[in-house]
C-alpha cells in the first residue's frame, strides 16, 4: 500500500550568502512501494512591501507590494519508490545581488526551500524549510575618516555645536566603531550624558503611505555629566555580530547612520547624524587604523592655525599666535591687530578685532548710532555714512580725511564697529568654526588696518595752526620730538633729562591755551609743588593725577616756548632733589 515518505533534508552551507552555491540534499525514507510522478527542490525567495491600508466599514486590510526574488531549483524525474532511502542531491548558486533576509513591521524578505514529492492519488508528501540568506561578505578598502558637525555654515552662533569624527565609515559586524565627540558652547547648561546610537532607517523605493522608519537603534554611553567645554571624547566600541546590514532592492533600501547625542537636562537635545555603511564582516579585511580627524578645541585651534597661516602675505607681519587664548596679532602699516574670538550677551560667540596706532590727536569719536542719537551730523563726512555712524570730532575736515571712502567702505563690513583717536573695535557676529570664515574675517580686518594706516598718516593739521606746521615740524626733527599733527602737539621732548609734552586745550576748533607737562613723578610731594613752578615759570602751575605742568598762551611758535621748557625742566629737577643733569625718574 502506497504511503508518504518521511523527508529529510541536508543543507551546505546552512546559512549561505550572495553568490555561494548551496549544495542541496534530500533523503527520502520509503516504508512501501508508493509511485511518485516528481520529486520537486526549488529554492524561493519572496519579497514584499507595505503600500497602504484598506478599509471596508470597519473592517481594515493591509495591502502589499510583493514580487519573487529567486526561483531556482529541479525536478527529479518519478517511479516507483521502493521501501528503504531515496537520496538526491543538487546544487543551487545564490545570485550575488540577492538582499539578505530582513524583516520589519513594513517589509519581509525571506526564502524557503520547497520540496514537494508528488505521489498520484494520494497526498503528496510537501516540506518548507526556511533559509536565511546571510549577507555578502564585501571589501571595505582603506579607512575612509570623517567629520560631522551640528553646525550649518562656516561660523558658530549661541546654539552648542556638537561634532562628531569617526575612524572609518565602513563598519563590520563584530568589529570596532572609534570614534570621538565633542560638545562646545554650552554655556550655562548641564548635560546628563553623551551617549552614541547606531540606527537603522528603512526607506520605500515603491509607493507607499509609510515614510521612513527607524527599525533597529543599539545605543551606548560614552560620558556621563558635563564634559570640558570643547574636550574630545574618545569611543571604541564593539559593533553588535546581530545588527543589520546596508542592502536595497527594488522596494526598499535600508541605511545606517551614526548619531551622537548630548542629553541636555532641562532643555532641548543636541544631536547630530552621521551616515555609515554597515558590512558582514571578510576574513581578508585588515586592522583599519586611521587619525581620527580633530572635534573641539583641537580643531578649533588647528581652524586657527590654518587661517592665521594663509594671512602670512608680503605687507602683514603674524607677530603672535596665542594657543592658549586663541588670539593672533597682526601689524599692517604701522596699526597693530589683535583678533579674538568672544562670548557676548544676545550675540553669543562673536569675531572680535582691535586696532591701536598712536593717537591722532583729532578728538574723534565714531560709534554705532542708536535711536537715542538725535545729533546733527557732520558737514564734511559722509552723510549716508553717518545714518549707520554716529561721528565726532573737533574739526569735520580732519575727520573726513581720516574716514575716507576706503576706511569706511572697509568699516561698513563688519556687524559692528567703534573707532576713537588712537584705536578701533569691530566685530562680525558668529565665533570661529570653519577655516574660511575666520581667513575672511583675518583679511577684512588686515584690510581695514592697512587702510587706517594710510589715513592715519595722512591726518591734515588743525586749520587753526595750519599756517605754522612748518615750523612746528622743524622744531620737533631739531628736538628729537614726535610732533602729532592731528593737534600739533610734541611728544617725547626731553629738556634737561625731564621729558615733556607741549599741547593745547582746544575750545571747537580753535586752541583756547597750551600747556607745557611732564608726566607726574613717582617720589616727592607734587600736591605742593603749584607754587614753585608758579614762581620759577612766571606761569600758572596744575598738577593731577598723571600730569605736573603749566599753562601759557597758545603757542604758534615753539621756538618761543623753548625759553620757558629749560625753566619748567630745571625747576622740576629742584623739586625733586636731583641734579638738573640727572635722571627725571
Amino acid at each position: 500500500m502506497r504511503s508518504r515518505p518521511a523527508l529529510t533534508v541536508y543543507l551546505s552551507p546552512n546559512n549561505p550568502s550572495p553568490g555561494d552555491r548551496l549544495h542541496v540534499r534530500v533523503r527520502l525514507d520509503v516504508h512501501s512501494e508508493t509511485p511518485c510522478d516528481a520529486v520537486d527542490v526549488v529554492l524561493v525567495g519572496r519579497e514584499s512591501r507595505y503600500m497602504r491600508t484598506s478599509r471596508t466599514g470597519k473592517t481594515s486590510s493591509r495591502k502589499y507590494h510583493r514580487r519573487e526574488v529567486l526561483r531556482l531549483g529541479k525536478r527529479f524525474e518519478g517511479g516507483v519508490l521502493r521501501p528503504g532511502a531515496w537520496d538526491r542531491e543538487l546544487y543551487i548558486d545564490v545570485p550575488a545581488d540577492a538582499p539578505p533576509t530582513y524583516r520589519s513591521g513594513l517589509a519581509t524578505v525571506g526564502y524557503e526551500l520547497d520540496v514537494r514529492v508528488h505521489i498520484p492519488w494520494w497526498p503528496d508528501r510537501h516540506e518548507k524549510y526556511e533559509v536565511e540568506v546571510r549577507p555578502r561578505a564585501w571589501e571595505p578598502g582603506p579607512a575612509r575618516t570623517r567629520i560631522f558637525t551640528s553646525l550649518v555654515g562656516e561660523n558658530r552662533g549661541q546654539e552648542p555645536v556638537l561634532e562628531l569624527s569617526i575612524e572609518d565609515d565602513q563598519l563590520p559586524l563584530g568589529g570596532k566603531l572609534a570614534g570621538a565627540v565633542a560638545v562646545t558652547g554650552l554655556g550655562g547648561r548641564k548635560l546628563r550624558r553623551v551617549e552614541v546610537s547606531l540606527c537603522a532607517v528603512e526607506s520605500a523605493l515603491v509607493p507607499s503611505t509609510a515614510g521612513p522608519a527607524e527599525v533597529d537603534r543599539r545605543t551606548w554611553v560614552i560620558h556621563e555629566g558635563t564634559p570640558a567645554e570643547g574636550a574630545a571624547i574618545p569611543f571604541r566600541l564593539k559593533l553588535p555580530d546581530d545588527a543589520p546590514v546596508t542592502f536595497h532592492t527594488p522596494f526598499i533600501r535600508l541605511d545606517q547612520r551614526l548619531e551622537a547625542t548630548a542629553v541636555v537636562a532641562f532643555g532641548t537635545d543636541v544631536a547630530i547624524s552621521a551616515p555609515v555603511i554597515v558590512l558582514a564582516p571578510s576574513s581578508a579585511r585588515p586592522a583599519a587604523r586611521a587619525n581620527l580627524p580633530l572635534v573641539g578645541r583641537e580643531r578649533h585651534l588647528a581652524v586657527w592655525r590654518a587661517a592665521v597661516d594663509k594671512v602670512r602675505v608680503p605687507g602683514v607681519e603674524v607677530i603672535h599666535f596665542d594657543a592658549e587664548e586663541a588670539t593672533a596679532t597682526l601689524e599692517v602699516r604701522g596699526v597693530r591687530v589683535v583678533v579674538s574670538e568672544e562670548h557676548r550677551d544676545k550675540l553669543g560667540p562673536c569675531l572680535v578685532a582691535a586696532l591701536d596706532w598712536p593717537s591722532m590727536g583729532l578728538d574723534l569719536r565714531l560709534g554705532e548710532r542708536s535711536w537715542t542719537d538725535m545729533g546733527g551730523k557732520l558737514a564734511e563726512v559722509d552723510r549716508p555714512f553717518q545714518k549707520r555712524f554716529l561721528v565726532r570730532a573737533r574739526e569735520g575736515a580732519q575727520a573726513a580725511r581720516v574716514l575716507g571712502a576706503e576706511v569706511r567702505q572697509a568699516l561698513e563690513v563688519f556687524d559692528e564697529a567703534g573707532m576713537d583717536d588712537a584705536g578701533a573695535v569691530v566685530m562680525r557676529k558668529g565665533g570661529v568654526y570653519q577655516v574660511a570664515g575666520l581667513e575672511r574675517f583675518l583679511s577684512l580686518a588686515q584690510m581695514l588696518a592697512a587702510r587706517l594706516g594710510h589715513a592715519v598718516a595722512s591726518v591734515p593739521p588743525p586749520a587753526a595752526l595750519a599756517g605754522e606746521y612748518g615750523a612746528w615740524r622743524a622744531f620737533a626733527e631739531g628736538q628729537g620730538a614726535t610732533l602729532r599733527v592731528g593737534d600739533m602737539s610734541l611728544h617725547g621732548w626731553t629738556v634737561r633729562g625731564v621729558p615733556l609734552t607741549l599741547d593745547h586745550r582746544w575750545q571747537g576748533a580753535i586752541p583756547a591755551e597750551s600747556r607745557l607737562w611732564a608726566p607726574r613723578p613717582e617720589r616727592g610731594e607734587p600736591s605742593a609743588w603749584t607754587a614753585e613752578l608758579g614762581v620759577a615759570t612766571g606761569r600758572p602751575a596744575f598738577v593731577d593725577d598723571s600730569r605736573v605742568g603749566i599753562t601759557l598762551p597758545t603757542v604758534t611758535d615753539p621756538d618761543a616756548a623753548a625759553g620757558l621748557a629749560d625753566r619748567f625742566a630745571i625747576a622740576m629737577g629742584k623739586l625733586l632733589g636731583a641734579s638738573t643733569a640727572g635722571p627725571y625718574r
